[in-house]
């Protein structure tokens, strides 16, 4: 079975959603069952069985203080428990749509972040370290590798990673490579600590996302590269699938590419999830 555990209903900044707004509420809404269809519909042509919509959490007022950066605070205008509803709603009506969460590690945070996951259904829960205090890895404006250079987000990053995994609130870890995003390589003398960082995972029976956004980005290359990849196999770390999809035609992209560096690193499962229980598929 093929699987897509990572996908946004909107993109991303005011602008782009202005952009784009018009072909959700042609549909009925961001929320719709013929909004979410296109998902459903472009995953089914990619022979895609399941898919889980993982909107930010910053998309949602429920964390609006949870982050002082101003673009973290003027994203966060929806409601989350409409979302969820919606999500599940689209199950009921038949959709092979799971409800999952793109969930911020923000370490001063962990006690509303868990309070936030307690209080709704919740299929699969993403953990993402997108940010360094203030400043945000993957942020094009003003990525936090200009301010603090390559090595320091490198060790800071894997630090909060291993944080996070930890923390016991994720299920899966999700563009586990991140800041090579815009071509920041890993030092060398960092190797041994990925290695290390893939060991806690193990440990803590964490899933690792496999993602082919990264082809999208500067970078032009899957999270994880395939380093990675045969570490996390060689520990026993269990993958998810994913292509962090902002539109429906990018559910699935790049697929065969992804699908092929998986098995080559010796996969040949992957892991679903229903109700934050993980089990394992053969790869289709």
């Amino acid at each position: 079975m093929l699987i897509d555990y990572h996908m946004h209903l909107q993109p991303d900044g005011p602008e782009a959603r202005a952009r784009e707004e018009r072909r959700w509420e042609a549909h009925g809404g961001s929320r719709s069952f013929g909004w979410i269809g296109r998902y459903v519909h472009q995953a089914k042509a990619r022979a895609i069985g399941e898919i889980a919509i993982t909107e930010h959490i910053h998309r949602f007022t429920v964390a609006r203080d949870w982050h002082d950066h101003p673009w973290w605070r003027a994203e966060a205008t929806e409601d989350l428990g409409a979302h969820c509803d919606a999500v599940v709603h689209a199950q009921e009506a038949g959709f092979p749509v799971l409800l999952g969460i793109e969930m911020d590690w923000l370490p001063d945070r962990e006690d509303a972040i868990r309070s936030v996951l307690d209080a709704h259904p919740f299929d699969v829960v993403l953990g993402s370290v997108h940010w360094l205090g203030v400043l945000g890895i993957d942020d094009p404006d003003d990525p936090a590798a200009t301010r603090l250079g390559d090595d320091t987000v490198w060790e800071r990053y894997l630090e909060e990673w291993v944080r996070a995994v930890r923390s016991g609130l994720y299920d899966v870890m999700a563009h586990p490579d991140l800041p090579k995003v815009f071509g920041s390589r890993l030092p060398e003398r960092l190797h041994d600590r990925v290695t290390e960082a893939i060991a806690v995972a193990a440990d803590a029976g964490v899933a690792m996302e496999c993602s082919s956004a990264g082809l999208r980005k500067p970078v032009g290359e899957m999270y994880p590269d395939p380093d990675w990849l045969s570490r996390m196999h060689a520990q026993g770390v269990p993958v998810t699938l994913a292509s962090d999809a902002h539109t429906p035609e990018d559910v699935g992209r790049d697929y065969p590419t992804l699908v092929a560096a998986v098995r080559s690193a010796g996969y040949a499962t992957v892991t679903r999830f229903s109700g934050r229980v993980a089990s394992q598929d053969p790869i289709a």
